[in-house]
């Protein structure tokens, strides 16, 4: 099997992910020593960082992280392929909230572009389980990507790396599980509905990993599972009263209601993404066989999270 030992690797986005995984990559011991690192970001953030976040532009910059500046909402597919193409391994951290059809355009620029290995914007839920048709179809595009990649990847080797929740979400007030404030928890769907909550630097950690394992010529195409901690929406209430001290309000946001929003307002991605977590399928599953517990590798669990963590 081929072992790439100065792989030039490419992370789209820098923000709470994307940051984590430039951080797992830079400090990695599995790392090759002649890696280097580049970050995608639109030519405006590129040019504005030093000013508008300096503590993220000075860490990147000790890192020795290089920029390319480009816009890949705006980018033709040729544009991409050609920004690609000198790259060994190409990550994309940066997909939540895209426009309909740039995961696909992406991920079939990296194939064109002749990069090595992939992993794609799949952080998240199992699409496979989900599948093309619930909230509405929200996630009918990342379902085609798998199929892109099982069926089309012309040799490209890859990864998807499903996570569940970010566990910050939890505390992400527009997503509507807790209202710190406001003294409420709600849960999506009900109490017994399960979740799977990874910390975003455990899934830096872990990309990481399964990134350079991959450049080592080891492990296999695939999707890899990892768990910080699978928790129903009323351990999810019990460990924040816990925290803080105080009872809250709870409440329950039911799939029922959610689908009459989406009605009204079809265009909100939070709702198909509430609606996704409320129903529930393809949200969670159990440590056992996944990724860290087959690799000894200690996650955070949702308790510890919140004791290192500013919310």
């Amino acid at each position: 099997m081929t072992v790439y030992r100065c792989p030039s690797i490419l992370v789209i986005g820098h923000g709470e992910l994307g940051l984590s995984i430039i951080d797992a990559l830079h400090k990695s011991p599995s790392k090759p020593s002649f890696t280097s690192l580049t970050v995608l970001a639109r030519p405006q953030t590129v040019s504005s960082l030093q000013k508008s976040d300096p503590e993220k532009y000075s860490l990147l910059h000790k890192w020795n992280v290089q920029w390319l500046p480009l816009d890949i909402e705006s980018s033709t597919p040729e544009e991409l392929k050609a920004a690609f193409k000198p790259f060994t391994a190409v990550v994309y951290a940066s997909g939540m909230f895209a426009s309909a059809g740039v995961p696909t355009k992406v991920t079939k620029a990296v194939r064109d572009a002749g990069v090595k290995y992939y992993i794609p914007w799949q952080f998240g839920v199992d699409y496979d389980v989900v599948g093309p048709t619930t909230g509405g179809g929200f996630f009918a595009e990342q379902y085609w990507i798998r199929k892109v990649l099982r069926d089309e990847s012309a040799g490209m080797k890859w990864n998807i790396i499903s996570n569940g929740l970010f566990t910050s979400f939890v505390f992400y007030e527009p997503f509507g599980i807790v209202n710190r404030e406001g003294g409420v928890v709600t849960a999506l769907g009900g109490w017994e509905n399960k979740v799977t909550l990874t910390a975003a630097e455990d899934i830096g950690r872990v990309t990481a990993e399964v990134l350079f394992e991959r450049l080592a010529g080891k492990g296999e195409d695939g999707v890899e599972y990892i768990v910080g901690e699978t928790v129903t929406y009323k351990k999810i209430a019990d460990v924040i009263e816990e925290k803080f001290g105080r009872k809250l309000e709870r409440k329950v946001l039911e799939t029922r209601r959610l689908r009459e929003e989406l009605e009204r307002d079809p265009e909100n991605k939070l709702l198909k993404y509430q609606l996704v977590f409320g129903e529930g399928d393809g949200c969670f599953w159990e440590v056992e066989g996944t990724y860290n517990q087959r690799k000894g590798i200690k996650m955070l669990s949702f308790s510890e999270w919140i004791d290192t963590h500013r919310v």
